[in-house]
Order: structure tokens, then sequence, then C-alpha cells
């Protein structure tokens, strides 16, 4: 079946649940959806172990001209930064989030082990071959297919978790532009819905995802996750007169991290994009 077509079938369940505007009522999808993804990621794994190389096989650091690509990679891996404050907002108990074993480290903990343990497997197993470590799986068995499947649902069904955030940010703003309404919920869901027609259409739009990726890493990803967190906690801290040396070159060093990250990955992105358009051209 063309690639247009399942985009076409999955853009109604996406819209769909979209339109949720309670993050309460998106926590049974949530959950549904890390069902999903700890399934196909077992599942996963077990091709990934099959039949090893040699570890010898692999390269074990890659050139430094990469290094900026993973760097967005990384932070774009992170992107559900954007949920922490609204996710400890609506915690029955939110004390409960930032304790030594709390949702955060916890959460955060897991998300790593993921992340590190299934990147070297299936580059030892597969080596630098697609971008996604589900298009190396055989493509004739009814198993893979299944894995494929059962991730495209947990990834479809995490959508609306991710798009809550843009929609809270962006939406009282518009509100404010378009004054005073008689259906504030009708005009916010129509606004919910060109959001997502407008995601579709850059997906339909943009070659080369695993570029794109580190791309919006690097810009977006990397300035939420290393440089306004520290600067906002210089100025917090300030106010209330509890600024020391520590916490200044701490978050100073940080940032700047965020920053020559941000730059190097998103020069070295653009550039890869533009090689590889060109590329396909010829």
């Amino acid at each position: 079946m063309d690639i247009h077509i399942h985009m076409a079938i999955v853009f109604t369940p996406i819209l769909l649940t979209s339109l949720i505007r309670n993050l309460k009522f998106l926590a049974p999808l949530s959950t549904i959806a890390n069902v999903f993804m700890t399934t196909g990621l077992l599942f996963t794994i077990y091709y990934c172990v099959q039949d090893l190389p040699p570890i010898s096989e692999r390269i074990y650091v890659a050139n430094i001209k990469t290094m900026p690509l993973f760097f967005g990679t990384a932070m774009f891996a992170f992107e559900g930064i954007g949920l922490v404050l609204p996710l400890q907002k609506e915690m029955r108990k939110p004390e409960n989030f930032k304790r030594p074993l709390g949702v955060l480290n916890v959460g955060t903990s897991i998300a790593i082990v993921s992340y590190i343990s299934m990147g070297f497997l299936a580059y030892l197993k597969y080596d630098d071959i697609k971008s996604s470590v589900t298009l190396n799986l055989p493509p004739n068995e009814v198993l893979a297919q299944c894995v494929k499947i059962i991730i495209s649902l947990g990834i479809l069904l995490t959508y609306s978790l991710q798009f809550y955030i843009p929609v809270e940010i962006m939406w009282p703003t518009v509100l404010n532009y378009i004054g005073d309404t008689k259906h504030p919920v009708y005009a916010e869901l129509v606004f919910r819905t060109l959001l997502v027609i407008i995601t579709f259409v850059l997906a339909e739009a943009i070659p080369f995802l695993d570029l794109f990726i580190s791309l919006v890493g690097a810009v977006s990803s990397a300035a939420l996750a290393l440089m306004f967190p520290p600067i906002l906690n210089l100025v917090i801290l300030y106010s209330y007169g509890e600024l020391t040396l520590t916490t200044i070159v701490i978050d100073v060093g940080v940032c700047l991290c965020g920053i020559v990250g941000a730059v190097t990955g998103t020069y070295t992105s653009i550039y890869s994009i533009i090689n590889a358009i060109e590329d396909g051209k010829s």
C-alpha cells in the first residue's frame, strides 16, 4: 500500500485523539501507548540479539563530524521535557514528582536505559543501515510486521499527548487575537484541527526523517532542555537572593553546551539535508 494512503488512514484517529482537551483523559491513551511501545521494544530486542556479529566488526567511535547530528537526535529523544510541569500540575500528589524514586527520576532512568540498550543492540546487529531500527526487521516475517504495527500504534496514541503542550501555549494567544466568541470550545477544536492538518502537510512534504529529527532536536529541544532551564534558574535564584558562584558556573556551563550544540547541530543537519536532496535528484 502506498505511503500516502497510510497517512490518510491514520489521519482520522490522530485528529480525533488530538481533540481531547483534558490531560487527565489522555492518561489512558498514554498507558495503552506505553504497553504497545514496550511490547514492540521487547520483540525488536528479540530480533536484534539473534545471530549477533562480533563487536570488532563495528566502529567504536563515529567520525567527529557526525557528532552534531548525534547531539540533535539525542536532544530530540528527550523532547518530552515540555510535559514535565503540566504533568506535575495534574498529579494527585505533586510532591511525589521530584522524590528520589519519584516520577521524574524513575521515568528518565527508564528512558535512558531503553535508548542506550536499544541503540547499542541495533547498531551491533544491523550496523549503520536505516534510520529506524524497525525498517531493518525482516520484511517477510509476520512477527516483524506485527512489531511495526504495534510500535506505529504506540506512536499514534502518544501524538495527542505531545500535541497538548503547544495547544496550551498557543491557544490563549489565539483567543485574545480573535476576541470574544460565543463558542470558545468549538473555536479551539477548529484550531486543533488546523494544527493537525499542518503537521500532516509537513510530514508529507519533508523527506529524510532522520535528518529532520536531528534538526528539530538541535533547534528546539536543545533550547528546552539545556538553554532555557539554567537561564530561568539563574533569574529565579537571583530574585530570591540565593544565587551562588557554584550555581552560576554550572548553569552557564550547561547553557553554553546547549548553545554550541544547537549551532553546530543545526548547521550540520541543514548541510546534510541539502546534500541528501541533491543526491536524490542526481
